[in-house]
């Protein structure tokens, strides 16, 4: 490769690279600049976030017009005092640990454009009552809810597909949820210690009840297993105390 080019290649990463690391303030709330054009993530605050925050769909700095497409990893993380988010049409990514330990979180409004919710993105929010998962989410992914101990109400999306490994663990507020049929996977222990859910239905497209599962689901009275399930992982039903029959396919 001739020098003229590597010297362009090398002005062109150092151009890429300033560009990733710009960060600025706009209205209290800090922001990155991404690889997409004139586009920026949420990023975390040295002060922390608290009280209730409306996060803008487009912002403007040094005459330049930046849309909000994202909210970066571990951008609330342990903002204790967070109370409520509103998250605009514009972001698509929730990446991860975004909200993780935000334990005064009640409310939070996710936007239909949202394609992605990241690993223990709400891990700990444990004043978390109600949430809507956007008909665009495909994966409930690893840890996303756990030890959310107060959530009591979740709507699932029919695009939904796959739940992760722990995604529910220790959601013990939590008496029905339902899948629905699209779903083909649920990780290990993705129900673990939701003590008051009585009843559960389990997809058609399912064919492993993994390990763990509903482990100390103690108030688990019946559960449908479909035709399609041709295993099922140890401890799936530990401490399952109030199931009275369960039919195996």
């Amino acid at each position: 490769m001739k020098l003229k080019s590597l010297f362009g290649l090398g002005i062109f990463i150092l151009s890429i690279c300033s560009l990733q690391a710009q960060t600025f303030v706009v209205d209290g709330i800090n922001y990155k600049v991404t690889l997409i054009n004139s586009h920026v993530e949420v990023t975390s605050s040295i002060s922390k976030y608290s009280g209730n925050i409306t996060i803008p769909s487009s912002i403007t700095k040094n005459s330049i017009n930046y849309t909000v497409s994202g909210i970066g990893a571990n951008a609330f993380s342990l903002c204790t005092g967070l109370t409520s988010v509103v998250i605009p049409n514009s972001v698509r990514s929730i990446e991860n640990f975004a909200f993780n330990e935000c334990s005064n979180l009640t409310s939070i409004i996710l936007p239909t454009s949202l394609t992605n919710i990241g690993e223990n993105a709400f891990y700990g929010c444990t004043n978390l009552t109600t949430i809507s998962i956007p008909n665009s989410i495909t994966s409930i992914k690893n840890n996303t809810f756990y030890n959310c101990t107060n959530l009591v109400s979740i709507t699932l999306p029919n695009s939904l597909t796959n739940v992760g490994q722990n995604a529910f663990y220790g959601c013990s507020k939590i008496t029905s949820i339902t899948l629905p049929n699209t779903v083909n996977t649920i990780g290990s222990g993705a129900f673990r210690g939701c003590t008051n859910l009585t009843s559960f239905s389990i997809p058609n497209l399912v064919t492993q009840i993994n390990k763990d599962v509903f482990f100390q689901c103690k108030n688990l009275a019946s559960i449908s297993i479909p035709n399609s399930v041709i295993s099922i992982g140890e401890s799936a039903f530990y401490e399952c105390s109030s199931l009275a029959s369960v039919n195996i396919p």
